[in-house]
């Protein structure tokens, strides 16, 4: 056969499907929004919502030394061993939110997805179903006495939904991109205002009003009628000694009565600061302030206290024996 005949009989068989076809490579997972993880969490129900960026914070070395009054490296390290690895220092961002009847948690961090499935298996009492679509796994069961379920954002990030079921799944489709016409918490109002005026921090909370009934009664009556409340905790810059800037914002429609406002919102926190948990935490020693700031539509409050006088409070308060506290 001749070399032009060889080729001819090559070509043939190639077009009549005689050569074995490419393997075809399997599908691509979806990309994940996941930063920031706070805007996974849903608005509807929403009754408050903290954000923190543990990582940055345990960075710091005076505020690490905080936290580990009241977290010590232990008690992290038995949760990290309890959560497939989970470690609460590289934890970038933590955010978690109550909707009354259920928590929602969602975590930035680098994960093993076998590992954290297991041990989320291991706390079960029995695990009643799992589901994977995608990148994203769920799993679901009774914990400790309550219901949880688990979704598990590839290697990147998981959401942790404790008591009635039904947010993680918004969570999950807000990191999917595909509700279009829902937002999370922070980007609708009231909340959005108040994250504005707190502006960037590494440590925030945010409630939702209204505030009804024995709630009404706080911040000297002041929240009976505000729409919402928010704090942020800035670690002010180079401070070796763990110097820790706060910012309060309740906002409500106070026009023209928003300076009286300002100045019972600052009497509300010496009143707090004098209390016996706020001088035991030094509050009613700030290092700077506190100043108080009237507006139409948001009061502000600012102070700056020992990051250091804080935590020994609150581990005097909730963990310490008697005589550590009397020392």
């Amino acid at each position: 056969m001749s070399r032009r005949s060889l080729l001819a009989a090559l070509l043939a068989t190639s077009a009549c499907g005689g050569s074995r076809p490419l393997p075809s490579s399997p599908p691509a997972h979806e990309p994940l929004v996941l930063d920031p993880a706070v805007h996974l969490l849903p608005a509807p129900g929403l009754v408050w919502l903290v954000d923190a960026r543990l990582r940055e914070l345990f960075a710091t070395p005076a505020i690490a030394a905080a936290l580990a009054l009241v977290l010590p490296p232990t008690r992290l390290d038995a949760f990290a061993k309890y959560h497939g690895g989970i470690d609460l220092r590289s934890v970038s961002e933590l955010a978690v939110a109550s909707y009354g009847d259920s928590t929602l948690s969602v975590a930035r961090v680098v994960l093993d997805p076998k590992q954290v499935e297991s041990a989320f298996a291991s706390r079960a009492v029995a695990v009643e179903g799992r589901a994977e679509e995608g990148s994203v796994v769920r799993t679901w069961g009774s914990v400790a006495g309550s219901r949880q379920q688990l979704a598990i954002l590839g290697r990147e990030a998981l959401v942790l939904e404790q008591g009635a079921f039904g947010h993680l799944r918004a969570a999950e489709l807000f990191a999917r991109g595909k509700l279009k016409r829902a937002f999370p918490a922070l980007l609708v109002e009231p909340l959005a205002r108040v994250a504005q005026l707190l502006g960037d921090a590494p440590l925030r909370a945010f409630a939702s009003g209204p505030f009804e009934g024995e709630l009404g009664k706080g911040l000297g009556g002041l929240l009976a009628g505000a729409t919402a409340v928010g704090a942020a905790a800035v670690p002010r810059e180079h401070d070796p000694d763990g110097a820790l800037a706060l910012r309060f914002v309740v906002t409500g429609a106070w026009g023209s009565d928003a300076g009286e406002a300002a100045k019972r919102l600052k009497a509300a926190f010496d009143v707090l600061g004098n209390d016996p948990l706020g001088r035991l935490m030094g509050v009613d020693r700030p290092l700077e302030g506190p100043v108080a700031y009237g507006e139409a539509e948001a009061l502000r409050l600012e102070v700056t206290v020992d990051a250091l006088g804080v935590a020994t409070g609150l581990r005097d308060a909730t963990g310490a024996t008697i005589e550590e506290v009397m020392k």
